[in-house]
């Protein structure tokens, strides 16, 4: 269980100032304007079938705060803040939360009145249908929303002008798994690009048709044949997890989860094809993966715990967290922590605190790979808000967990195994 208590360690608090390192300009006196402190709003369930994402969230949210706030001795880590308390000139960052209860309903009301609270800047950490609609409220309001989970490349076709996504979006996904076929494939293997899917409504249902139509694009743009689109292997329904005869040893199979049963219908679609077919699951539930027996399929995501015990920083991090909360860092928490770091860095480097003043910043901010926890080349948004410099993470389970398989230069085991 989640102790939401923050008791860091001493030691911890001398790591954190890995998180210290200036990228404001410093040095200047602060003026008679500056605000002793500036929040930050939080969008989660914290109650509710998904309270578990809102209390991972809010952790991971409340550990990046406190380090920015702390004032602790300089290591030589290269991460952004500091050194020194808060932001530039002394500001410190409070973190003020909203409850979602997942209900798109719920945010219109929570949004304004983070806003209302003295928000400079929004994050939320939720469902698909929740994450649109608090785009829209957000654009509304004129006010920066960093979003930490969202994948669907159908939030570009909005044109929300400050709705940032830091998670490698879907197609970059699909993108990830094609790179790692491409590494695998002989003469005899990987000729052809098999989908599976279940049938979700509404948003997840978007998202779902917008991947098959990324699956099928990129995989010809690459050379693949793909099969049509009356050959989907499905994912929901009596069948479910059944390849048929839909299924070959040329073949691989990209495996769109929305939900945790089509998440659990696409392992057994692996484990039938074992020796046959690879089965890679992609789309916003294939952290349920971790949930079922005996996983076999693979995955591709935007964290990676097997990266994290290897990256120096994120050690720290995880080290922190674990110190703090007496439980590991999550997923959830680490996209919570990389979302409240973005927007602390655009706040440090906006004009003033005010809301357009910092959506400009988020807009115009460029992270380094050295300066985030994740497996990516860092941060840096497109016109459409997407997170140009995030990439896909490709795993394979073994019997002590996940090992990359992708990208090739993370990866801890470079062949395949069916």
């Amino acid at each position: 269980m989640l102790n939401r208590g923050f008791r860091p360690a001493a030691t911890a608090l001398v790591l954190a100032s890995a998180l210290l390192m200036s990228a404001c300009t410093g040095g200047d006196k602060p003026a008679a304007t500056t605000p002793a402190t500036v929040a930050i709003g939080l969008l989660v369930p914290t109650s509710g079938a998904n309270a578990q994402i809102g209390q991972q969230a809010t952790l991971g949210a409340r550990l990046a705060i406190e380090l920015v706030n702390r004032d602790v001795p300089a290591q030589p880590l290269p991460l952004p803040l500091g050194p020194g308390a808060g932001l530039r000139n002394g500001t410190k960052l409070t973190l003020i939360s909203g409850n979602t209860e997942s209900a798109p309903e719920k945010v219109d009301k929570e949004a304004n009145r983070l806003v209302h609270d003295g928000a400079a800047g929004l994050i939320v950490a939720d469902t698909i249908d929740v994450a649109l609609t608090t785009g829209r409220v957000t654009d509304f309001l004129g006010i920066a929303l960093v979003d930490a989970m969202s994948t669907s490349d159908t939030f570009g076709e909005l044109n929300r002008v400050g709705h940032f996504r830091i998670q490698p979006s879907d197609r970059r996904m699909v993108s990830a798994a094609l790179d790692m076929l491409y590494r695998q494939r002989d003469t005899d293997r990987f000729r052809r690009i098999v989908t599976a899917a279940g049938t979700p409504s509404g948003p997840l249902g978007d998202e779902a048709t917008s991947l098959k139509n990324s699956i099928e694009d990129l995989s010809q743009a690459a050379g693949y044949a793909v099969a049509g689109k009356d050959h989907v292997v499905p994912l929901s329904g009596a069948d479910a997890g059944e390849p048929g005869n839909l299924v070959g040893k040329e073949d691989a199979v990209l495996a769109i989860v929305t939900s945790a049963a089509e998440a659990s219908a696409a392992n057994d679609l692996a484990v039938r094809l074992k020796g046959t077919a690879p089965v890679i699951a992609i789309g916003p539930a294939v952290t349920a993966l971790d949930q079922v027996k005996n996983p076999t399929a693979l995955r591709v995501s935007g964290w990676s715990n097997e990266f994290a015990a290897r990256n120096p920083i994120a050690q720290v991090i995880g080290a922190m967290y674990e110190q703090a909360f007496h439980t590991k860092l999550t997923e959830v928490a680490a996209d919570a922590f990389m979302a409240t770091l973005v927007m602390a860095m655009a706040m440090d480097q906006s004009t003033d605190y005010s809301k357009q003043s910092v959506r400009n910043a988020v807009q115009a901010l460029t992270l380094p790979v050295t300066q985030t926890i994740m497996p990516w080349n860092g941060v840096r948004f497109d016109g459409n808000g997407v997170n140009q410099l995030a990439a896909g993470v490709v795993e394979q389970r073994s019997q002590n967990g996940y090992l990359i398989v992708q990208p090739a230069e993370l990866a801890t085991n470079s062949s395949l195994s069916l």
